[in-house]
């Protein structure tokens, strides 16, 4: 008796870590992607039972899937608006909704030397690597910081623009733009330089649990953890300014 009463209790003990173990699947913002696995890993200190998936794209990619119903468990968006509008369209919990950190745009030259950002509408520049405003916040703040040199006129016509961050800084890197402005996270390590923060708007960055999600209590504890003092360092680290709560 008391032998399969030992293997019954094993078999409950196993059945019930598998239950409570959870997979998050989580949306994030190619400006993340430095900064995935050191949260991922940061996040499964405190809880264990709980693993994540990334799926990283552009944060207008990823809104017009949540908004399709892709599978999600919480979205990370690198713009504040699609969270508020998928928010208001009831695609992600209002009551979750969180400014987990704020992203500062960064410059980059060929030439990996420190020059004025005026000399953008240089002459000897040719081409500039930027985001698509159309798709993501780090490309309206970098039009808006040229716009603030006053150099709009001298540079629109040297501007290539890629989907995201990431694909920006792989424009710059395939060796097709003389200089790059993208997400700071993604310059880490590089001699790229961090443009003043009132050269243009707060990229103000919000996540917020997907309606719907399978994981639900799982999905509310990740972002809850995401305004953590050890979520905010890994963010401090590679270059994010604070959040805040909405």
């Amino acid at each position: 008796m008391s032998l399969r009463l030992s293997t019954l209790l094993a078999a409950f003990f196993v059945a019930s870590v598998t239950l409570s173990a959870a997979e998050l699947t989580v949306a994030a913002a190619a400006d993340l992607s430095p900064v995935e696995a050191e949260l991922a890993s940061s996040f499964r200190n405190s809880n264990p039972g709980i693993q994540i998936r990334w799926v990283t794209s552009a944060s207008a990619i990823l809104t017009q899937q949540i908004e399709n119903g892709a599978p999600y468990d919480v979205f990370l968006s690198a713009n504040a608006q699609f969270i508020d509008q998928l928010a208001a369209a009831r695609k992600i919990e209002p009551s979750s909704v969180v400014w987990y950190a704020t992203g500062r745009v960064g410059l980059l030259w060929r030439d990996g030397k420190h020059h004025d950002p005026k000399d953008l509408g240089s002459n000897w520049v040719r081409t500039i690597a930027l985001p698509n405003p159309k798709l993501a916040p780090y490309g309206v703040a970098a039009e808006q910081a040229i716009r603030h040199l006053g150099i709009w006129d001298f540079v629109r016509q040297k501007i290539v623009y890629g989907e995201n961050v990431r694909q920006t800084l792989q424009l710059f890197e395939s060796g097709n733009a003389d200089a790059v402005l993208t997400s700071a996270s993604l310059l880490a390590g590089r001699p790229a330089e961090v443009l003043p923060a009132d050269w243009h708007s707060p990229i103000a960055q919000k996540a917020g649990v997907v309606v719907g999600s399978a994981n639900h209590d799982a999905a509310e504890q990740f972002v809850r953890y995401l305004l953590s003092p050890a979520a905010q360092a890994v963010f401090a680290r590679h270059g994010f300014a604070a959040g805040a709560k909405p």
